[in-house]
């Protein structure tokens, strides 16, 4: 009888258990997916990420690294070759292709003292080991030096440099014709979330994806709004974005030797704390932006949610206790 009662009142526990667990916000850790890992040992500050999908690879470079240099990177992390030019970026951050024209951005700009910065274009890039010729653009930006790590191309050619802050970045477009002889003049269309760290159109061009370290935000092209937000898995600075090979998940990477890439769902919702989805072209920023992207719950409901599995697991407790106190009274 003893073992029957004992039994019962913990069926009843795990029973509860569940339910607590039911109620409490799921993890993004359980859905981390690795993609690959980036092997190779001259690829140790990876930025930037743009898939190849006639070739089956991705690209990627080393903004660590002297020279001018791109690795083509096989969907398992393995490099199948390189593309190497005759010049000496500064610190390139990102990179795109469209219509089989590879877009090399150096754009980093840590210490704000950059004149201009300047972008790469490859026709018909191949991991071949050769070293090719290229056209360079460069631009300035009409309020002064950014820092910058992320590069958009749209399916027309169209460029736009998103700049890296710690209170709100921006998006800045290019001339739809840049001059390859002159210092071309970006212009600002829009307030961007703070500390991007990369961003790619996605392949129908109904939006545009922003990664920072903590998350990856959708953006509709035509309003600069948000649309929706995710976390993305924790990595060591967190610096390149682009779409997969399958174009059903978005590959956000780290950096770092043996850096790994990881394969998330394209976001479907806002998440809590995201910057409120407004496009500005005013360097204020918009309403509700802390300009800080630390990931915290401003709405609140991260301190509720805990609150709420604080509270849950007392009453757990208490039904469970009471339970066990009935099975074991007396008859």
């Amino acid at each position: 009888m003893a073992r029957a009662r004992r039994a019962l009142a913990g069926l009843v526990a795990a029973g509860a258990s569940v339910m607590l667990i039911g109620l409490l916000p799921s993890t993004a850790a359980a859905e981390d997916t690795v993609a690959f890992t980036m092997k190779d040992p001259r690829i140790v500050q990876p930025s930037g990420l743009a898939r190849d999908v006639a070739a089956g690879l991705y690209w990627t470079t080393d903004s660590g690294a002297a020279g001018g240099v791109a690795y083509g990177i096989t969907a398992s992390g393995i490099v199948r070759g390189t593309l190497s030019y005759r010049a000496q970026p500064v610190d390139v951050e990102a990179l795109a292709l469209v219509d089989d024209q590879l877009y090399v951005a150096d754009i980093g700009d840590e210490k704000g003292n950059r004149a201009f910065v300047t972008v790469y274009l490859f026709a018909n890039p191949r991991a071949s080991g050769l070293t090719v010729t290229y056209h360079a653009f460069d631009f300035a930006y009409p309020d002064g030096p950014h820092d910058a790590e992320a590069l958009l191309v749209d399916d027309t050619g169209q460029m736009f440099i998103v700049t890296k802050t710690a209170k709100q970045g921006a998006i800045y477009e290019a001339p739809a014709v840049p001059s390859r002889t002159t210092v071309n003049q970006l212009t600002r269309v829009a307030s961007a979330p703070a500390g991007v760290t990369d961003g790619t159109f996605l392949p129908d061009g109904g939006k545009i994806a922003l990664r920072t370290e903590k998350a990856v935000y959708l953006l509709d092209p035509s309003t600069y709004e948000i649309t929706a937000s995710a976390d993305v898995p924790a990595q060591a600075a967190g610096r390149s974005l682009a779409v997969g090979l399958d174009d059903d998940s978005l590959l956000v990477g780290g950096q770092g030797k043996q850096a790994k890439v990881y394969a998330v769902p394209l976001p479907t919702s806002l998440r809590a704390g995201s910057p409120s989805p407004t496009a500005s072209a005013s360097p204020t920023a918009g309403p509700g932006d802390t300009g800080d992207d630390t990931g915290s719950d401003t709405s609140g409901q991260g301190r509720r949610g805990t609150l709420l599995a604080v509270g849950l697991a007392g009453l757990v407790a208490a039904v469970a206790g009471v339970v066990v106190g009935v099975v074991r009274r007396p008859g």
